[in-house]
């Protein structure tokens, strides 16, 4: 035994040809499961388990699968939006860019033609986010600002009133106003240069870029957050949004930046839509003839 050379013995085994002259169904027959489920101790089995962890994994996935299904039904909103303005402004489907050039090669492009569209999912990761998601994430994003705020001008009020016992009735519009200002800059800059993102973009995938899809520095998320303002104030500040090419608002003018889809780990998928499969089958053929 001390002179076989057991890297050489495993070396010579072709675990391909064993493989292929075992008989599986013998083999199973006469493996008596009774016994082997009789030798099992369970309670030392459950012991090892760690049912804790396997919930909370259990629950992640759940509710990571829930996230994702929202977010695809906004995107379809926001494709049908799309489709809309390019049909209003006669431009064509190749009339805006789908991505920033960095992110432009990230584009998966799904083979049409192997299952049911039902089954199709384009990964849209780093491509240019649509109007309804968007829409959302500022929405939130400034319920957010609006509750933080009137929960800290409360905190400040009576840290005033009851231990200075200062009387804040002149001045209290102005510190509140103040106040606001200073929330609300540091709600849209400091996730975003920290994040590349806010609150409400983590929870719709999204994140905040360089015009050429880099990554946007604190310069350029302070800058944002600052003129954000004048686009809450002027509505029509979002109206690229819906009919630039670029989905930039007012305030991504100003700093240079774009919103994209991102879902961190996982894919922004979306589904594929039946009359594109068949656009797509069209194309292909004439290709081809």
């Amino acid at each position: 035994m001390r002179q076989i050379d057991t890297n050489d013995l495993v070396d010579a085994l072709d675990v391909n040809v064993i493989a292929d002259e075992l008989d599986m169904d013998v083999l199973i027959d006469r493996l008596d499961v009774n016994a082997i489920a009789e030798r099992l101790d369970m309670d030392v089995l459950i012991d090892r388990l760690d049912m804790a962890k396997l919930t909370a994994g259990a629950t992640q996935d759940v509710a990571a699968s829930g996230l994702d299904l929202v977010r695809r039904q906004i995107m379809r909103m926001d494709a049908t939006v799309d489709r809309f303005s390019d049909r209003v402004l006669r431009r064509g489907s190749n009339g805006r860019p789908i991505a920033p050039s960095r992110l432009a090669a990230l584009d998966d492009v799904v083979d049409l033609d192997e299952a049911p569209s039902d089954l199709h999912r384009r990964d849209v990761s780093g491509h240019y986010a649509g109007p309804v998601t968007r829409g959302l994430s500022i929405l939130g994003d400034l319920a957010a600002v609006a509750g933080l705020q009137a929960l800290l001008a409360w905190l400040v009020f009576v840290a005033f009133g009851v231990v200075f016992d200062a009387d804040t009735s002149g001045s209290g519009r102005w510190i509140a106003l103040a106040m606001l200002g200073a929330v609300f800059v540091a709600w849209f800059w400091i996730p975003v240069a920290l994040f590349g993102r806010t609150v409400a973009m983590a929870v719709l995938g999204l994140a905040v870029v360089r015009r050429d899809g880099g990554i946007a520095d604190g310069r350029r998320a302070f800058v944002r957050a600052l003129f954000f303002p004048v686009s809450v104030i002027v509505p029509l500040c979002f109206i690229g949004l819906v009919v630039g090419k670029e989905r930039r608002a007012f305030h991504d003018l100003i700093a240079g930046t774009t919103v994209v889809y991102d879902w961190g780990v996982r894919e922004a998928q979306q589904p594929v839509t039946i009359r594109e499969q068949l656009t797509a089958r069209v194309r292909r053929r004439t290709d081809t003839s």
